[in-house]
């Protein structure tokens, strides 16, 4: 099987990015005919814990959509995503999350560290992808910058196209 994953939250304005897609993806049934029974579009929202339910043998593939800033450090190459829209792809095991948590729990997450924690706690990893989106504004308010709302079509076809 394979998955793409949407995760924001709605109520922080660019950071439901990822789910927004989703429901692109499933609005405009984009899923090629006959590969629903391998590939699902999953709106995962903030539940980054219930990621564990796909880390498993039988997960071939998984597209993580979200939102992100990415600054690289000084020893990597030159990598900034910093106009609103922008989007980058990675894999996890190219980064370092730089995120300050309390802890990982429902409340607040880590893409990446809740990935490092499955690999430490000895969950099968499959191949990731992630889609990182830069956003214009996070605040407290339903909707998307016009920035990223134009370009739902693009990020839906790059996650179809990555998957």
């Amino acid at each position: 099987m394979k998955y793409i994953i949407g995760i924001g939250n709605y109520s922080m304005f660019d950071d439901s990015i990822g789910i927004k897609v989703i429901e692109h993806i499933e609005e405009n049934n984009l899923i090629p005919a006959g590969s629903e029974d391998s590939i699902r579009a999953i709106d995962l929202s903030g539940n980054l814990l219930n990621l564990f339910n796909y880390l498993n043998h039988s997960t071939e593939k998984i597209v993580i959509v979200d939102t992100a800033k990415i600054e690289s450090s000084s020893h990597a190459a030159s990598v900034t995503v910093s106009v609103p829209g922008e989007f980058i792809i990675f894999s996890p095991s190219q980064v370092e999350s730089t995120k300050n948590l309390a802890n990982i729990s429902t409340h607040e997450g880590d893409l990446i560290k809740v990935l490092a924690l499955a690999k430490e706690t000895d969950y099968y990893i499959p191949e990731i992808s992630i889609i990182g989106i830069f956003p214009k504004e996070i605040k407290n308010d339903f909707g998307l910058s016009p920035e990223l709302s134009s370009k739902l079509p693009v990020y839906a076809k790059q996650a179809l196209d990555l998957i």
